[in-house]
């Protein structure tokens, strides 16, 4: 087993009681348990489904942190845990809880710092034993855990000479059908970056506000925090240190936004202007149409569309906190969007597979199959053809996707400019840097070429040829 197996993060391991609404106590671990029962029984958005659970309690923000750091790093690694674990099993055994307890335990002994070995042995011990249904397991736990400590440098991963995919699903805890997918459109090597690149830890990028406080002020206030400006229009600072939000007064006070920078590359690919009218047909979380807003100022307006009533409330949340006037939420199914009127500019920033962004989401690669691929194809084709009767003549359609898949991108372009004959592509505006501009005159990110979140988009005008 390689070095990049070894502990590598500095966390708390203060076992904190926690009081439920329900009045009920929980260790951070068993809360941990909890989150990823509830994600195996009906898998979907961590998380969110780790924020309502987080809701339900108090708890002090390093547990917090420990919370999220022990969820997601479960997830990002399950499927090399699940090898781990299955070298020390012998005979049948109904796993289910057990195995989750098992992940926690293994993860904290291979990954983690400042958890010691016989801490996280104990611990895993100790959740068994609080379940009746469990607690017969628990002498299975102790033992697991122990074999993982003896053994954890020496762990034999498949042979790549016998089986190159299955060695690089256990190295780098992806499902097959996806690196099989990745290794024949790039290769090896750049197979190896996107997996890579998908298990570190994402950074956290704040999106500084236009308008209502100066570059030169912001910049001092997080100077001790965060890295220099960087992404489209100088708007993104990464974050050197975890979100405490005590040091976050400047999002509490609404003059910046957490947002990741390829996102601002496709707003960028819209080049909005003072007076626009502006449909975002997919806009939750808000990220999008609050930076639209803001360059466009009180002179324009957006329409913010999505179907699902809790995720516009978050766009309606960021533009409020944000302080913008300028934003329209609207709940409706963007694919039979009820406006009568045409618009400037649209941007449909379509559902999609979400290949690109498995980095900050490591859900997806167990919540997406290969056959979601093709579900999203038809859906985007579907809301693209209503995004084309929004558009007015001599308006701009903008197309986007957070996935590396061609059926999604590309082939969606081929297809949109042949059924629409009254739009052309563009080339992207001077603002987008050269070298996110592929050779078919798309904006294109990838993890392997710029160490950034996967991000596709094209720029159609309508000439009403």
């Amino acid at each position: 087993m390689n070095t990049r197996r070894t502990k590598s993060m500095n966390t708390h391991t203060r076992r904190t009681k926690m009081n439920t609404r329900q009045t009920k106590s929980m260790n951070t671990r068993e809360f941990v348990l909890k989150v990823l029962s509830d994600f195996d029984s009906k898998p979907g958005d961590l998380e969110r489904l780790t924020d309502r659970a987080l809701s339900n309690i108090r708890i002090e923000y390093r547990d917090r942190r420990f919370v999220f750091e022990l969820v997601y790093g479960v997830i990002r690694n399950r499927i090399f845990l699940d090898y781990v674990i299955n070298k020390f099993i012998v005979g049948e055994h109904k796993l289910d809880t057990v195995r989750r307890i098992l992940q926690i335990g293994s993860y904290q002994i291979i990954f983690l710092d400042r958890v010691p070995d016989h801490a996280a042995v104990n611990e895993s011990v100790n959740l068994a034993k609080m379940d009746r249904a469990t607690e017969a397991a628990s002498g299975l736990v102790n033992a697991v855990l122990r074999n993982v400590i003896k053994n954890k440098r020496a762990i034999a991963l498949p042979d790549p000479k016998v089986d190159l995919c299955a060695y690089l699903s256990v190295e780098y805890s992806h499902p097959k059908w996806m690196i099989e997918r990745w290794l024949s459109r790039y290769g090896l090597s750049n197979t190896k970056k996107i997996l890579s690149f998908n298990n570190e830890r994402p950074s956290i990028y704040l999106r500084r506000k236009i308008h209502d406080i100066s570059r030169q002020q912001f910049e001092s206030d997080v100077r001790t925090l965060c890295d220099q400006a960087a992404g489209y229009l100088n708007l993104y600072y990464r974050m050197r240190k975890a979100l405490d939000p005590e040091n976050l007064r400047l999002l509490h006070n609404g003059f910046c936004t957490v947002q990741a920078p390829s996102s601002g590359w496709t707003v960028a690919l819209m080049d909005v202007r003072p007076r626009d009218s502006v449909v975002d047909l997919c806009s939750a979380p808000g990220g999008k149409s609050t930076l639209m807003a803001e360059i466009m100022g009180e002179s324009g307006s957006v329409f913010a569309c999505d179907k699902s009533i809790n995720r516009l409330r978050m766009v309606s949340d960021t533009a409020r906190k944000l302080n913008l006037v300028n934003i329209h939420p609207l709940l409706c199914d963007s694919a039979a969007a009820p406006f009568k009127v045409s618009f400037d500019k649209v941007l449909l920033d379509a559902p999609c597979s979400a290949t690109g962004v498995l980095q900050r989401h490591p859900d997806g690669r167990f919540v997406r199959t290969a056959c979601d691929i093709d579900k999203m194809h038809n859906i985007q084709r579907g809301l693209l053809t209503s995004a084309a009767k929004l558009t007015k003549e001599g308006g701009v359609l903008v197309y986007s996707t957070c996935s590396l898949e061609p059926e999604e991108n590309e082939q969606q372009v081929e297809w949109f400019l042949k059924e629409h004959p009254e739009f052309t592509l563009e080339t992207p505006p001077d603002a987008i840097p050269a070298m996110f501009i592929d050779n078919n005159n798309c904006l294109r990110i990838t993890p392997f070429e710029h160490g950034m979140d996967g991000m596709f988009g094209a720029r159609f005008r309508k000439t009403g040829k």
